[in-house]
Parts: C-alpha cells; sequence; structure tokens
C-alpha cells in the first residue's frame, strides 16, 4: 500500500495527523501526484479539530471544533501550484475564501471549465446573482447545473428567483413544474412516494 493509499484510509479514519503526514510524505516521493496529496492535506486540516477547548462565541454559546482554514488554504494553493487544473483544489480553496472575493469568482470559473458540476455551477451562479448583479449570466450557469442534475432541486429554485426578478412570472410558473415533474419521476426511480 502507497503513502498515498494508507493517507486515504487514515482520513476515512479520522487520524487526521497520520493521514497528514502521509499526504506530505506521498508529495515528496512522488512528486506527479504532489497535487493530490496537497489537496488530501488541506482535507485534512479542515476536518481536524484545533481548537482545545470551548470557545464562547455569545451567550450560551460555545465552539466546540474548527478545522485549521489557514493550513488547508495552504495546501490548496500547493496543489494549485503545481497542478493549476487540480479540482478538488479549485473547489476547496474557493469555499474558504469570502464569497464576494474576485480570487474565489476566479477559482469558480476555472473549476466549471475543468468539471463543470452542480455544486461549482451553482456556486458561480450565486456569484453573478449576489455580488455582480448580472442575473443572464447567473441565469445560463443555473441552467447548465439544471441540465447536469436534472434531479436536484437547487437550480430549479433559483432559476424560479430569477425568472420573478425579471418579471418573466410565467416562465418561473414553468421552473417550478418542471421541478415537479422531476420530482415525481426521482420518486418512480428511487421507489419512494
Amino acid at each position: 500500500m502507497t503513502d498515498f493509499q494508507e493517507a486515504n484510509r487514515c482520513l476515512v479514519a479520522m487520524d487526521y495527523p497520520r493521514a497528514l503526514h502521509l499526504y506530505l510524505r506521498h508529495a515528496e516521493v512522488c512528486p506527479t501526484e504532489a497535487a493530490l496529496a496537497y489537496a488530501g492535506a488541506a482535507e485534512c486540516c479542515l476536518r481536524s479539530n484545533i481548537i482545545q477547548a470551548p470557545i464562547s462565541v455569545a451567550l450560551g454559546i460555545a465552539l466546540v471544533s474548527q478545522g485549521d482554514r489557514k493550513s488547508g488554504e495552504h495546501y490548496f494553493r500547493l496543489a494549485l501550484r503545481v497542478d493549476p487544473k487540480n479540482v478538488r483544489s479549485l473547489w476547496g480553496l474557493s469555499q474558504l475564501l469570502p464569497d464576494s472575493s474576485e480570487e474565489r469568482r476566479e477559482l469558480l470559473e476555472r473549476s466549471v471549465a475543468v468539471l463543470p458540476g452542480t455544486l461549482n455551477l451553482v456556486a458561480l451562479g450565486d456569484y453573478y446573482r449576489s455580488r455582480v448583479r448580472d442575473l443572464d449570466r447567473a441565469y445560463a450557469l443555473y441552467q447548465q447545473a439544471q441540465e447536469h442534475a436534472p434531479r436536484d432541486r437547487t437550480a430549479y429554485l433559483r432559476l424560479n428567483d430569477i425568472c420573478r426578478r425579471l418579471g418573466r412570472l410565467d416562465e418561473a410558473k414553468q421552473w417550478t413544474l418542471r421541478w415537479q415533474e422531476a420530482k415525481s419521476r426521482k420518486r418512480r426511480v428511487d421507489g419512494k412516494r
């Protein structure tokens, strides 16, 4: 078993310190897989708990767990330096940056270009809808997300919202009807009612 395989096993077993060590060692030993190993290391950092004792954040509310976001960001950036198209790192780093960050938008654009999926298409659509107020671009991204995963409700809701904002109420109703059709097909396929 390679260090990378053992690191993946440790990650699943929640032995994050060992997994981190193995991922980093694998990155040194096997530079062709360094981006994958650094992305794994970043995941370890984000999943581990760096809080030693509960921290009071508000009256009656205590923070008991928090990942090491700074180290996670560091390893995602290392991975992207090795492989600028590493989808796991493009997505992971985008989730660590502020929603309004131009760098976050750029990372999401790159991840959509490499491997469009429901999560990154919707996240990029949300950026354009909320931050830039480019509803046409957001609409196109949500439509692409809906086509990618026709049984995922998220894109339908976003498309309905945009159509309402643009005053296209009949089209908004159509997206609602299309979701209801997709949902009923999903139930038949799943065998659930």
